[in-house]
């Protein structure tokens, strides 16, 4: 029996090899990606496919929030779009305020005073019929931060079904994770209503359970969010402001409509103004409306004692669309008072270069919160001293073209995230702030770990990583490898690429593989040297020089990539005379000569030392980088 189930299981491999290797790729491609382009919702040039469909859902969201008890009472209508191929016999949903429920698994520890009996629902109404959610109810099962409802008709392919939910729980005023209580008076306020969870044509229904670490995955839609607050109470959210004559008096309500016009800053409201009580109109509560188009989420942060500064910029010269900039901090984060001028010098940049696609929605708000997230024109962004500022602003900023305008699945592809915005965080802070010191966000960590075991392969499942390894596997070695890929295709060929697959999968759902052939197409290049070893095998960059021997006319130099990764690389020379040379090598050598490469300088001068400099900020042993001849 031993023997018999060993050759059944090495069959079962071959089978598997075989199924995931017949594609027109010379790249592992897990089988049910693959399912996407038999299918021809996925195209092996990088496109959507003919057959690409993708579900919606449009929320219109009312909430009643409670800042001193800390509860949140809401009711919404959920439309939701069923463009898919498939009758859907359930429908999933997300209760992500269920991370702080009692019991429930987390990555980070939160405190008692937090944890709380979760989400409440106490309507739930299906195309207008009652659904019961007591605990004898077969139709529904609950797990961790999802609830399952099982249809008695399945939803057809092409229909759409309308739900009304009502659902009450208290957000927490501490233990900030992404969402709670800054202070006793201000909230950022995310992830706060029932949402149906995507179902996609790669993996059906995303069964994703939220623990604080791995991020999110949702459809795009339309957004109606209301919040209705005692007076006194600013309110930013996610969305252009529908009724601010309503909510605002006169005098801040002139500075705020000068601002969407302004290239300067405004101060609406001052470090003089903050604590008046004249800035709201005066009544009990006050509702703020916002409305926002095909984004993926929404969120929303009120004070009544906050600073509010903004101001726009154009960020589409040919239409002339001006985006609306608020930063809302406290009047003690002395680093707050740049971020207007921060955030509109970065997005002026990322509308024009970098990546050069006009800054997708009309506002962004920059909230001085507890932590470092982005949501769709919202970022909640902790006070720091004022030399990181530039760097974590503009890095939760640059998040609106991923996930928010080319709707990655975070929960599987962090490194598609994290790992370009990283990279062109990068590329921002050194071209608009040159006297910054740039570096990998989690250098510390990955030195450390670097040709260890845990240095694993990018590729790896986003939801099944935890922090450290999640840190330098989803921004550090990303960001290494498209300095790699750009310095091999030279700048303006990789933007272009990059440009292509954004605007392709604005508003959809890429696979990595979308990514990787829209790079093919676009630049003609075979990748898949450069990709399979930075993406699907266990590998770090470690260059080394082995030897320098004189040769007639000059010198020729053994390089050795001792690591498994292709790089780029630059050598420099000492002569005897106390000058230098310096030249630079692409990482296509790797591909042609695999592990050794020798370098010929042609040169009568003597030279002392030869030393590699690290291009890509990350080789393993910086000690066998210099080679000293004797």
């Amino acid at each position: 029996m031993k023997k018999l189930f060993a050759i059944s299981t090495a069959g079962m491999f071959l089978i598997y090899l075989s199924a995931a290797y017949a594609q027109k790729t010379g790249l592992y491609m897990p089988i049910d990606i693959k399912k996407g382009y038999d299918q021809n919702t996925r195209s092996y040039d990088g496109k959507p496919g003919k057959n690409y469909w993708q579900n919606r859902a449009d929320y219109d969201i009312k909430i009643n929030f409670d800042p001193i008890t800390g509860q949140l009472q809401g009711s919404e209508n959920i439309v939701y779009y069923n463009n898919s191929p498939d009758s859907l016999n359930q429908l999933v949903f997300h209760l992500f305020p269920d991370y702080y429920k009692k019991g429930n698994r987390r990555d980070f520890d939160v405190s008692p005073s937090d944890e709380s009996d979760g989400v409440s629902i106490s309507e739930f109404l299906f195309n207008d019929d009652k659904i019961n959610f007591a605990d004898d109810n077969n139709n529904l099962s609950f797990n961790h931060t999802s609830f399952v409802l099982k249809l008695d008709n399945a939803l057809p392919p092409m229909e759409k079904v309308n739900l009304e939910i009502s659902w009450h729980f208290y957000v927490n005023k501490g233990s900030p994770s992404r969402t709670g209580g800054v202070d006793s008076t201000t909230y950022f306020v995310a992830y706060f209503f029932p949402r149906i969870a995507v179902y996609d044509d790669i993996y059906g229904w995303n069964l994703f359970d939220y623990t604080g670490d791995a991020e999110f995955y949702n459809d795009f839609g339309n957004f109606d969010l209301s919040v209705t607050v005692p007076g006194n109470f600013l309110v930013w959210a996610t969305g252009l402001l529908q009724n601010a004559p309503e909510v605002i008096t006169e005098k801040y309500l002139e500075r705020y409509k000068s601002a969407m016009i302004s290239d300067s800053i405004v101060h609406i409201v001052d470090s003089t103004e903050h604590l008046t009580k004249d800035i709201t109109v005066s009544n009990y509560t006050n509702t703020w409306k916002f409305h926002a188009e095909n984004v993926t989420d929404a969120a929303f942060a009120l004070s009544d004692q906050y600073l509010w500064d903004a101001s726009s910029f154009t960020a589409d010269k040919g239409t002339g669309r001006r985006i609306l900039i608020n930063t809302a901090f406290n009047k003690s984060s002395k680093d707050f008072y740049e971020v207007a001028k921060i955030a509109k010098s970065v997005m002026t940049e990322m509308s024009a270069n970098l990546p050069g696609i006009p800054f997708p929605f009309p506002v962004m708000t920059v909230f001085n919160g507890m932590d470092y997230m982005e949501y769709p024109m919202m970022v909640n962004d902790t006070t720091l001293d004022i030399g990181h500022t530039p760097e974590l602003t503009t890095h939760e900023i640059f998040h609106s073209y991923f996930p928010f305008y080319t709707g990655i699945n975070e929960t599987r592809y962090a490194w598609m995230d994290e790992g370009l915005t990283t990279f062109f965080t990068y590329l921002l802070i050194n071209k608009l702030y040159p006297s910054l010191t740039v570096n990998q966000p989690f250098e510390d960590e990955y030195r450390y770990m670097i040709g260890s075991f845990s240095d694993m392969p990018i590729f790896i499942n986003s939801n099944k990583l935890k922090r450290p390894e999640y840190n330098y596997i989803y921004y550090d070695k990303p960001l290494s490898f498209f300095l790699v890929l750009q310095n091999f295709l030279g700048h303006q060929v990789f933007i272009n690429a990059l440009k292509e697959f954004m605007q392709s999968w604005n508003g959809k759902h890429p696979t990595p593989y979308d990514l990787f052939f829209t790079f093919e197409r676009i630049t003609g290049k075979n990748l898949d040297w450069l990709i399979r070893p930075w993406f699907f095998e266990y590998g770090y960059v470690d260059l080394a020089i082995n030897k320098v021997t004189r040769k007639n006319e000059g010198y020729e130099i053994e390089i050795e990539k001792k690591g498994l990764l292709p790089a780029h690389f630059g050598l420099k020379l000492f002569y005897a005379d106390s000058t230098t040379d310096s030249f630079e090598y692409n990482a296509e050598v790797w591909m042609k000569y695999e592990n050794i490469y020798k370098v010929f300088i042609a040169s009568r001068k003597k030279i002392e030392a030869v030393e590699i400099e690290d291009n890509t900020l990350r080789d393993a042993d910086l000690n066998n980088n210099r080679y000293t001849i004797k």
